[in-house]
């Protein structure tokens, strides 16, 4: 076979193969659906937000109440009476202990026999004094001796109903110091009683962050409370005072919030949280601080760039960002999003202009 049999072979062996290769694409351009439905592709999507991090700050908080209180008796005796035990709820003027009262008692009755003898005196001098049976000095005499018992019989009524331990709002017993038969002083500790009423949360600040918070805290930017066992449950807490010295050992200022606790959960005093607010320093120099995933973000040569959703029709386009120096998952745009844009953050480097997307889901 000369060389030009082999050439025309060749070319005609290359026409057939383009031929089947034409025939194959357009059997399976037959099959496959239309050109809108082939462009519509499933993504991951993310509304550009701040990261907390940045934008919150967060220090561990130890819980306290406002209504936490050491009851003592204000005579001393003997207890004869213990009428709680430790978690009971109890209502305000529940008598929780009692102090024998015997010695008291017999106090008490000597008083008002006094007290009504002196007064009885007294009532007889002003009828006395109209028909000018006595002097004026003997009846003033005897409306002092009056006014010495009644304070007497006052002082000794207090001090019978000082033997009885009352509660002074509604609440728990925390703890119990005293027991039945136990001597004890006045003013010494006998029952710890919590109450219902608000919690608070104290967090220890550095200079750093208290020298901004302390002008900031009047526009009671947000801030919450989370609890290690409630994950899930952010607590609204509301800035109540700062101590202006710092702590001698750390170096740092005591800063109290107040709080409401949840029904749902037994909070009590000695327990560990974390408060979270905004970071003063972000509010103050107007940060943005937006942060994207890096899986978000393609590169063009030098141009950095991301493919941005038109929520209404759901075609994306490229949008070029400035990103600031970084490492991690999360890296920040100081240029080209704003907060609330949403953005494609998977298979980037699959996406056209004008490409239709919508919500990946498993």
């Amino acid at each position: 076979m000369n060389k030009s049999h082999l050439y025309r072979l060749s070319l005609l062996i290359l026409t057939m193969l383009i031929s089947a290769c034409d025939s194959q694409k357009q059997t399976t351009q037959n099959l496959l659906p239309g050109k809108d439905e082939r462009q519509v592709r499933p993504a991951k999507l993310k509304a550009v937000g701040m990261s907390q991090s940045d934008t919150y700050l967060n220090y561990p908080a130890t819980i306290t109440s406002t209504e936490l209180n050491d009851l003592s008796f204000e005579v001393s005796g003997v207890v004869k009476e213990l009428l709680v035990v430790e978690a009971q709820q109890v209502n305000k003027g529940d008598i929780l202990a009692k102090l024998d009262s015997r010695d008291l008692f017999a106090q008490l009755n000597s008083a008002q026999a006094q007290y009504d003898n002196t007064n009885n005196d007294l009532e007889r001098a002003l009828r006395l004094i109209k028909e000018d049976a006595i002097s004026k000095s003997e009846l003033d005499e005897r409306r002092s001796k009056r006014d010495v018992n009644k304070a007497s019989l006052e002082t000794a009524q207090k001090a019978l109903q000082d033997t009885n331990l009352i509660a002074p709002y509604s609440g728990n017993v925390a703890e119990i110091y005293i027991s039945k038969q136990q001597a004890v002083t006045s003013g010494e500790t006998a029952i710890k009683i919590l109450g219902n009423g608000t919690m608070e949360a104290s967090i220890n600040l550095p200079a750093s962050i208290i020298a901004i918070a302390l002008e900031e805290h009047s526009k009671k930017d947000e801030a919450y409370l989370i609890f290690s066992f409630a994950p899930e449950l952010k607590v609204p807490v509301n800035y109540k005072e700062a101590t202006l010295y710092a702590d001698s050992a750390s170096q740092t200022y005591q800063i109290t919030f107040t709080f409401s606790a949840p029904e749902n959960l037994n909070i009590l005093p000695g327990m560990n949280a974390t408060i979270w607010f905004k970071n003063p320093n972000t509010a103050k120099n107007n940060l943005s601080n937006l942060s994207i995933p890096l899986a978000s973000i393609a590169v063009d040569g030098e141009q950095t760039y991301v493919w941005v959703v038109n929520k209404d029709t759901m075609e994306v386009s490229k949008r070029n960002i400035t990103i600031e120096d970084g490492v991690g998952e999360n890296l920040h745009v100081s240029s080209g999003l704003k907060l609330g844009e949403t953005i494609v953050i998977s298979g980037v480097s699959s996406l056209s202009a004008g490409m239709k997307v919508r919500p990946w889901s498993k």
